[in-house]
């Protein structure tokens, strides 16, 4: 089975789909295109919560960036902590070194690399308090497979703070 099958027999999308600007407005905005994977997922579920814990950005038109809630270009910041820059590639750091997709209740983040062609573009999630292993991981997964994996527990270890998708073969989607 496909991973966005995978998705859709887990997590029940909206019945109305999410407008998602055209490709040329996406392309102007951030520079490139976005992932294909991501875009499908937009398209199917739009602005909203999973599991009422993380919350997925949208993606914008370039007249949007900055002015609502959508997936923004950002940088990392390093800590003051050594041991909260574990895991922290010097690259992220750069200005527009990180797309910024969701975020959830403990204060993790979840983006993308943006390096080379979009369908490659790793996903990078901070974790704010992990349970174990390092703050900063990186997945070389599309977004909708990363999610599956998630639910499944198919990672080497859960990529978030909490344990609200871990393991979690029942989800839920809530628009935003």
């Amino acid at each position: 089975m496909s991973s966005k099958a995978e998705l859709l027999r887990l997590l029940q999308p909206p019945a109305e789909k999410w407008p998602l600007p055209s490709r040329e407005e996406i392309e102007q905005g951030y520079g490139s295109a976005l992932p294909a994977d991501y875009l499908w997922l937009a398209g199917t579920y739009g602005l909203g919560e999973i599991s009422r814990y993380l919350s997925i950005f949208p993606p914008l038109a370039a007249s949007e960036i900055g002015t609502r809630t959508g997936v923004f270009p950002t940088s990392a910041e390093s800590s003051e902590f050594d041991d909260g820059n574990e895991g922290l590639d010097p690259a992220y750091l750069k200005p527009g070194g990180l797309l910024m997709w969701g975020f959830n209740h403990n204060d993790d983040f979840a983006f993308w690399s943006p390096v080379g062609d979009p369908a490659t573009w790793p996903i990078v999630i901070r974790r704010h308090l992990p349970q174990s292993g390092p703050n900063w991981i990186r997945y070389d997964l599309g977004i909708v497979e990363f999610l599956v994996r998630t639910f499944h527990g198919q990672l080497a270890g859960n990529p978030f703070s909490g344990d609200d998708l871990w393991h979690n073969t029942s989800p839920t989607f809530e628009r935003g």
